[in-house]
């Protein structure tokens, strides 16, 4: 079974005063047998351009096992996001881009998103979407008119709506196919429900955090899923979502 966190970090981040190292994401996934992670910088890294070149550093010291995903504000400017999403995707091998709604200030339906959602579109790549926290800007609604808009591009609503909006963010996956839901910080009885409702193949299994892999892991073996349900959940569907390669 390929089993894939689809939500982790690397780096400082000023907004909620996190830090995760190297050594804490490797030896995390090594001691929960995560076989792949999506590393993305932290909404409040420094400077997100370097964090996404230590990404890729260490998904070359780590192949297979490290893929980056885009997390860079897009107010920079739409030049200046294209530039830097096109190095990732195409130079880096980065699977996929983020817009952290709280973590960078960004309303999905402003045109500074719509960047992301272009980019996307034109590097063929998914886009993951924060939740939760943050409202009005972290509703997982939001999401419906951008998916309509780029029916062709895969929406990952990350934390699915972190418990409290997780009813959001199931109505938001019904109305458009080409939504996806991520799992961290969700009540167990909550994955099942989600799993249960729209099937393992739209939805995945994230920890956003280190120290939230083992509960996450945890968790799932308390479902009662089936061996198929469990194989997508786990790692089939973020597998086939952002493009990865199980071993």
């Amino acid at each position: 079974m390929f089993v894939v966190d689809a939500h982790a970090h690397l780096g400082p981040c000023r907004v909620f005063g996190l830090n995760v190292t190297t050594e804490e994401l490797i030896t995390t996934m090594d001691q929960h047998r995560i076989d792949a992670s999506v590393v993305q910088p932290s909404p409040g890294a420094p400077d997100a351009v370097a964090m996404h070149n230590q990404i890729a550093d260490l998904a070359e010291k780590h192949p297979g096992r490290i893929y980056g995903l885009v997390s860079l504000n897009p107010h920079v400017g739409k030049e200046d996001y294209f530039k830097e999403a096109q190095r990732c995707v195409k130079e880096l091998g980065f699977v996929g881009l983020k817009i952290h709604t709280i973590g960078h200030a960004v309303l999905p339906l402003s045109e500074d998103a719509d960047t992301v959602f272009q980019a996307a579109r034109e590097l063929k790549v998914p886009v993951m979407v924060h939740s939760g926290p943050g409202i009005p800007f972290a509703l997982p609604s939001l999401c419906i008119p951008k998916a309509r808009q780029y029916p062709d591009v895969s929406i990952i609503i990350a934390h699915a709506g972190f418990t409290i909006l997780t009813g959001e963010a199931w109505v938001a996956a019904t109305e458009c196919d080409n939504i996806y839901l991520e799992t961290s910080w969700l009540f167990g009885d909550d994955v099942l429900w989600l799993i249960d409702s729209l099937g393992a193949d739209r939805v995945m299994m994230g920890a956003d955090l280190p120290k939230n892999v083992g509960p996450a892991m945890a968790v799932t073996e308390t479902l009662g899923l089936s061996e198929e349900q469990k194989a997508l959940y786990l790692g089939g569907t973020a597998a086939r979502v952002f493009g990865l390669k199980a071993p």
